[in-house]
Order: structure tokens, then C-alpha cells, then sequence
């Protein structure tokens, strides 16, 4: 199979393009003061994803993120995962949803939806896993005082099995909001009063400790730049629920916004996972620069199967795991 591009679009004139390689976002095209603005990273050759180590725009999983020691033990059965970050797991292993071709199973105007089947042990991962993104691009209505117009992405990930297992897939474009993606700096803002410390190895300990009094404590925009490091986990906690009360978010929660430096797009990042990760690029690889993105990963906590202070959803025959990701846009209109 090759490596093919295809196009969504709405009716303000965004253009998001996808791979049926690892899912991919390759770009989104949005219109600043007339002028097109990608606000994505991706490569100029389609066939350079083939050879991409950074997830530049792709789905990642079945499990996003670090798994300690590539283990975990579901229903009673130990798991030995595809080690690939020294004796670690991490975005589900070599050739895993990033580096597999998937198949095109609808494509409209605004929305396209892939599919990826992975046999029962692919990488360690119990049962044949069936895995779902559908991507639609859409519109919203006048913000605010009419000055603001936006649209969103919305991303829709579905993984069934037959077996019981642990799933977490995410998407991991990386964001840089300025003309020709070559903004070097952003105001970010995470709606998270919690965080997930982790050593050396980028393992959290299964503790989630406050990010008051912290360099993690973004409740106030802060700047970032080319020089922020930053590869963390951040824990949203809704008021009426506790920390391992649910698996999932009972709705659609906003995560963090992103602007850009000239003020022109603000980036809204929301899902019904209870974390994100927030990754500031600095092991991005030529043709980009250290930091020239940002990835915002909505997820599951890093190493989540092997901690039982962190939620988590175990995916079963009858129960599939559902998530949803959405990347709101707002934009300054012309006057």
C-alpha cells in the first residue's frame, strides 16, 4: 500500500489534509487577514512520514504515552509489551497506529474516518483490537461581540476487542500557530489544578500532586518559546467527582488554550479524557527545529494500567472505549 493524502474542508475555507499512514494530520489550512496559515507541522514530501521518529500529526497508540517496564496485568493476565524506549512502552510500541497503513472507510466534504485492525498480541496488546478516527471539520457560529469567527476539528476515536484490554489512543500534531510555522513563541494556558511528577525516564510514581507553587502551574497564561521543555502529564479533576472516581470525563472538558504571538488565533483544546499531555517538541528533528511545536495529546495518564490512583477505562467485548477530541479556532476577523 502507499502512503495517500486526502482533504476535508468548511465552509469559511479550512482545509485540514490526513494520511491513511498512521492516521496522520498533515496539515490544517486556516485563513488569517486573508492570507493562508498552516498551523501545523508536517513534512513537505508525503513520502518523508514514512520515515518520520517524532509522531509528526499521527494517531498514537493503542496506548498513548509511557507504560513502566513494558507490563501491565489486565484480568489477572500479564501483558509484555513492545519495549521501545529503552525497557519502556511507549505510544504503543514499533509499528504500531502511527507506523501502520489504514484503511478509508468514509470521506465527505467535512469528515473522514479511518480504520485500523491489529491482531490479538500485536506488540504485546491482548485481543484483535479494531481502532476508529473519524476527523470533521467544522464551523461555528459568531463568537463574542462579532468580531471572532472560528471553527473546530473534532476527532472521534473508537476501539473495540474482543478480549479485555488497555487502549488509550491520542493524536499528536504539533502546533505552531504563526505564519509558515515559524512562531517562536506562544501564551499557553492549562485549565489543570493537577499534575503527574515522573522521574528520569518521564514514569510518574502514581502520585498527582498540585501545580500551585510549581513551574507547572499554567492556570495564568504563561509564555513559552523554542527554550520551554516541558513533557507532562496534566490532570483535570471536575469539582463533583474524586481523582479515581471516573474513567473518563462524564463530558467534554477544555484542557488549555494556545495563542499565538501575534494575537491573530487562539487554539482551544478540549476532551473527555481526564488528562493531557503537553510536549513542547524539544526532540523534533530535522527538517524542524527544537521546539517549533507544541503537542497537546488529551489521554489517559502516563503508565495508567499500572497505577490505581490515576483513572483508567479497561476496554471489553461489551464496553469499547469512546473518546472524543476537539481543537477549537478561533480567529480575529478583518475589519
Amino acid at each position: 500500500m502507499s502512503i495517500k493524502a486526502y482533504k476535508i474542508s468548511n465552509e469559511q475555507g479550512d482545509i485540514v489534509h490526513i494520511a491513511n499512514y498512521g492516521a496522520r494530520l498533515l496539515k490544517w489550512i486556516t485563513q488569517v487577514d486573508n492570507q493562508a496559515r498552516n498551523i501545523i507541522l508536517g513534512y513537505e514530501q508525503l513520502e518523508d512520514y514514512l520515515n518520520d521518529t517524532c509522531f509528526i500529526g499521527a494517531i498514537v497508540g493503542p496506548y498513548a504515552n509511557r507504560i513502566a517496564h513494558s507490563t501491565c496485568t489486565v484480568n489477572g493476565q500479564t501483558l509484555l509489551l513492545d519495549a521501545n524506549e529503552g525497557e519502556h512502552h511507549l505510544h504503543g510500541g514499533n509499528q504500531a497506529l502511527a507506523n501502520l497503513f489504514w484503511e478509508c472507510i468514509e470521506h465527505e466534504e467535512n469528515k473522514i474516518t479511518l480504520k485500523c485492525v491489529l491482531a490479538d498480541g500485536y506488540n504485546g496488546y491482548a485481543g484483535e483490537m479494531t481502532v476508529e478516527v473519524s476527523y470533521g471539520l467544522v464551523a461555528n457560529s459568531e463568537l463574542a461581540n462579532n468580531e471572532i469567527a472560528g471553527c473546530e476539528l473534532v476527532i472521534d476515536i473508537k476501539v473495540t476487542s474482543d478480549k479485555t484490554t488497555i487502549a488509550g489512543p491520542t493524536t499528536h500534531p504539533y502546533f505552531n500557530l504563526g505564519p509558515d510555522n515559524n512562531e517562536s513563541r506562544h501564551s499557553l494556558q492549562l485549565l489543570s489544578e493537577y499534575y503527574t511528577p515522573v522521574n528520569n525516564a518521564g514514569l510518574p510514581q502514581g502520585r498527582v500532586s498540585p501545580v500551585a507553587g510549581t513551574q507547572f502551574d499554567y492556570l495564568t497564561p504563561k509564555t513559552i518559546s523554542g527554550q520551554t521543555r516541558l513533557d507532562n502529564n496534566f490532570l483535570l479533576v471536575p469539582e463533583d467527582s474524586t481523582l479515581s472516581a471516573n474513567s473518563l470525563t462524564s463530558g467534554i472538558l477544555k484542557h488549555a488554550i494556545l495563542q499565538s504571538g501575534d494575537e491573530k488565533l487562539k487554539l482551544h483544546v478540549s476532551s473527555n479524557y481526564p488528562a493531557m499531555q503537553v510536549y513542547t517538541g524539544q526532540h523534533l528533528q530535522t527538517p524542524f527545529r527544537t521546539g517549533q511545536g507544541v503537542c497537546l495529546e488529551p489521554q489517559f495518564c502516563p503508565d495508567s494500567p499500572n497505577q490505581s490512583t490515576y483513572p483508567f477505562h479497561l476496554t471489553t467485548k461489551h464496553k469499547p472505549l469512546k473518546t472524543q477530541i476537539v481543537y477549537q479556532l478561533e480567529k480575529v476577523k478583518n475589519k
